[in-house]
């Protein structure tokens, strides 16, 4: 049961950092070259976060759980192009775990020489993503299911030294052949800074 629950909170944390959200209005133009200008160059972690809440009900027993990710250690380098990124470096996360109000874990993960490439775009403040800037690993799975098309809203401080990633979604779901009523809200981001 403890090696499913992992799995489960290992998905849902991808799932996090790849959910489609809602543009926030932060002032940038539509299509505007001065967005992908401003962009370029290496950006520096400082951190990120996720909350993810998820209810699943199946048969008349309701399940839920409450997952917190932080990351403690960051030394993790983000660089665009007019149209590509890379990624590389190392982090820490501390992930926490509450299942029906009972803490079930409580562990940081470690990941050394992450790197990854991948293209993006921006319309506004919204910025869909080709490839994954996280990479998560978790007894011998794959990361590369988990590096669709993704889409994160955005915004770059009036200095051009601070660049904000976040997210916001909730999705609801039955699935036709269980009859299992899922429900989860996401909010997470991430901070970088101007090298």
């Amino acid at each position: 049961m403890k090696k499913l629950l992992s799995l489960f909170c290992l998905f849902t944390l991808l799932t996090a950092f790849t959910c489609e959200n809602e543009p926030l209005d932060d002032g940038i133009e539509s299509g505007s070259n001065d967005t992908n200008v401003a962009l370029i160059g290496s950006w520096e972690l400082v951190d990120f976060d996720v909350t993810l809440q998820t209810s699943t009900e199946f048969m008349g027993e309701t399940f839920s759980s409450d997952i917190d990710i932080q990351s403690t250690e960051e030394n993790y380098v983000l660089t665009f192009t007019e149209s590509n990124f890379t990624t590389a470096g190392d982090y820490t996360y501390d992930t926490n775990v509450a299942v029906n109000g009972a803490t079930v874990t409580s562990e940081p993960y470690t990941l050394d020489n992450v790197s990854g490439s991948g293209t993006y775009s921006t319309s506004g403040n919204e910025m869909t993503i080709y490839g994954s800037f996280f990479e998560f690993e978790f007894e011998g799975m794959d990361e590369n299911l988990f590096q669709d098309e993704q889409t994160t809203s955005f915004s770059i401080s009036a200095d051009g030294q601070t660049l904000t990633f976040t997210q916001e979604e909730t999705v609801s779901q039955t699935d036709p052949i269980t009859g299992i009523i899922s429900s989860s809200t996401t909010s997470g981001g991430s901070t970088w800074t101007k090298q």
